[in-house]
């Protein structure tokens, strides 16, 4: 675990000093343009202007999908194949998977008592989900008639679209505030751009 994470320091590290070096670099010429003449500035910024709508976008992904009738058609099959994979999957949690050797990988990730309640713990329920898996699939082969009352229960709808709709709409304060005040905004631009800038220049050294 530490070597992954050492690794990805020494991936990710160069390419977030750049992206943060090239962030800073443009704040400040912003914020010193802001100062000279902001007039430019709101045009390009009402030349650039989009708006990006996350629902439109997602509307296709949010249609459910009804697997009923393929899995009432074909339940003997599914049920086998499930039935397979849970008992795979529960012979390999039982027999096959110990926990102590995955507490010893995390063990500088935290408290070794707790990692291992938590892992201990995670297999738990990882058996109690198969060995309820390999019921549902025997039912789902002998009788799949008993599983539409438990599917009338459980089959639910939830869009993502609905509660987000507050958050997919335009807001202005930002630009109504550049707009009145772009000398306030350009100094703090440029003030910021500049202190990450200097700081920046000391990881070099």
């Amino acid at each position: 675990m530490k070597a992954i994470i050492e690794l990805l320091v020494q991936t990710l590290g160069p390419v977030l000093y750049v992206l943060l070096l090239g962030g800073a670099a443009l704040g400040l010429v912003v914020g010193v343009l802001l100062l000279v003449n902001s007039e430019r500035v709101m045009h390009w910024n009402n030349r650039l202007n989009r708006w990006y709508s996350t629902r439109k976008a997602a509307r296709s992904l949010d249609r459910p999908i009804d697997i009923k009738r393929p899995l009432y058609r074909w339940h003997r099959v599914v049920g086998a194949v499930v039935f397979a994979a849970s008992l795979y999957t529960l012979d390999m949690l039982v027999f096959g998977f110990h926990t102590s050797a995955l507490v010893r990988a995390l063990r500088g990730a935290g408290n070794p008592a707790l990692l291992a309640l938590i892992v201990e713990g995670t297999k738990i329920f990882l058996i109690a989900g198969n060995v309820a898996a390999l019921l549902a699939s025997a039912v789902l082969i002998f009788r799949p008639s008993l599983l539409k009352g438990m599917e009338v229960w459980a089959d639910r709808y939830y869009s993502p679209r609905v509660s987000t709709r507050s958050l997919d709409v335009m807001r202005y304060q930002p630009d109504d505030f550049a707009r009145s005040r772009p000398r306030l905004v350009g100094g703090l631009l440029t003030l910021g751009s500049v202190y990450v800038l200097v700081t920046l220049s000391t990881l070099i050294r």
